[in-house]
């Protein structure tokens, strides 16, 4: 599917140009537009994650694909932080989803990153690990 594409290259604006031309609508579906929202700066916070992974499974699932959304944790320590620069728990709780081999949260944007990029972008003590939440 080229939406699909599209997302997997960061582009979802073009993504949703993408589905107004092709299926003739006025506006994207409601489910997309709130895949959309996720990716805001305004989501690049604390406590946000979970409504974001649900988002952006959500959409992911309405577009044949098969999310899971993981726990994204420390081994040691309770602090994450994007890249040094933004904090995104304090806690050593993130949630993000992960979708065909990449994990996608407000912080990567559409396009996602492999697990290796993420550990590197998502800085923490020791070792950062996820897991699969039922």
């Amino acid at each position: 599917m080229h939406m699909l594409s599209l997302i997997a290259r960061g582009d979802i604006a073009g993504a949703g140009e993408y589905y107004l031309l092709a299926t003739g609508a006025s506006q994207v579906p409601r489910w997309f537009a709130t895949m959309q929202q996720a990716f805001n700066a305004s989501n690049q916070a604390a406590g946000r994650c979970e409504g974001v992974a649900n988002n952006v499974a959500e959409g992911f699932r309405k577009l044949g694909q098969n999310p899971q959304i993981v726990r994204v944790f420390g081994n040691q320590g309770r602090f994450l932080s994007w890249r040094g620069q933004k904090m995104v728990s304090d806690n050593n709780f993130h949630v993000a989803v992960l979708n065909d081999g990449k994990i996608v949260d407000a912080y990567t944007g559409p396009a996602g990153m492999t697990w290796a990029e993420y550990q590197v972008a998502m800085q923490t003590l020791g070792k950062l690990e996820y897991k699969v939440l039922p």
